[in-house]
């Protein structure tokens, strides 16, 4: 599955991914991002591995040698499905619609195209959607759209009331093809995620950017 995170700074899309990142390194499960985390906050025996490769270094090549030397496959020889999760922060500063005719998008577009039989789930990160070259963001499946409910006006402000003072946060999930709203989450800021990384970092376009 390709999702995508949207949403202003301050929203709740970089809490949301601290969450499942934690959620999927304890479940076992890898994760790649362009970004670093705390791994020390991962406890369980049985934690997934997590690589930090940043803009210049995160390249197709590199994704399909980690899918052919480290994802187990099944009796068939088939790379089992949703091993590791890529998780790319400010996405738009790699997949641009400015250069949309970058040499390596095409090799992006085809990666996302068939990144199931890789054995991998992607994250996208950014605050719109229209920031994104076209070609890729017709393959995104899901998005979430974030809102810091702390922000609405009065109504925000009690409800902040009731959740102790911890930011609150909505999630509204669309079918991205066809803008079709299938669920709505809220969860509150809890310390634990926040310390996962820094949502301040600044990213570098890297080669793909142009």
């Amino acid at each position: 599955m390709i999702y995508f995170y949207s949403g202003t700074p301050g929203s709740g899309k970089s809490y949301h991914v601290a969450k499942d990142i934690y959620f999927q390194l304890n479940r076992g499960k890898n994760v790649i991002a362009n970004f670093d985390i705390n791994y020390d906050l991962i406890t369980s025996k049985k934690k997934g591995f997590f690589f930090y490769k940043d803009n210049f270094d995160l390249k197709v090549d590199w994704l399909l040698d980690f899918s052919r030397l480290c994802h187990r496959r099944d009796k068939r020889g088939k790379i089992i499905e949703g091993q590791t999760w890529l998780v790319i922060d400010e996405c738009q500063l790699i997949f641009n619609c400015r250069s949309w005719n970058d040499r390596s998008r095409q090799q992006w577009a085809n990666f996302f195209t068939q990144h199931r039989k890789y054995g991998y789930h992607i994250i996208l990160i950014s605050q719109f959607d229209r920031l994104i070259d076209r070609q890729i963001r017709s393959l995104i499946e899901y998005e979430y759209r974030h809102r810091k409910i702390n922000n609405f006006g009065t109504v925000g402000f009690f409800l902040g009331l009731l959740s102790l003072g911890h930011p609150l946060f909505v999630s509204v999930e669309y079918w991205y093809g066809v803008k079709e709203k299938c669920g709505v989450s809220f969860f509150y800021g809890r310390k634990k995620y926040y310390h996962m990384y820094d949502s301040y970092k600044l990213f570098d376009e890297g080669p793909q950017g142009g």
